[in-house]
């Protein structure tokens, strides 16, 4: 019956292909998410694939914070000569000119 429309009527022999075609893809397609979804690589790699994306976005999450305590620092060191004279003190050794700087020893821990 299908042959006699199709000879009767071209516009439903087009749909009628048109449905067919539009059918047999998505089929293929429902059967090919399928065996992906339920293959032993499938499922692991999508996992590996989530794992890493978790990694990653944990490493940026920290190197975010980390660049934000640096920026803060440079901007504490262009505002603020103390800052930059704390640093000069604490971690370089320096004094200013006819400063006496007493050095301490350092604490030994128990056991050393």
């Amino acid at each position: 019956m299908a042959s006699f429309a199709s000879a009767r009527n071209p516009k439903q022999a087009t749909r009628v292909t048109i449905r067919a075609v539009v059918l047999l893809s998505g089929v293929l397609t429902i059967v090919f998410l399928v065996s992906f979804a339920f293959s032993e690589e499938g499922i692991t790699e999508l996992r590996n694939a989530q794992m890493r994306v978790d990694a990653l976005r944990n490493e940026i999450a920290v190197l975010e914070a980390e660049n934000a305590k640096l920026q803060a620092e440079i901007e504490s060191l262009q505002k603020s000569s103390f800052a930059v004279e704390r640093i000069a003190r604490e971690d370089l050794g320096m004094s200013k000119p006819g400063e006496i700087v007493y050095m301490l020893p350092k604490k030994s821990e128990p056991g050393v």
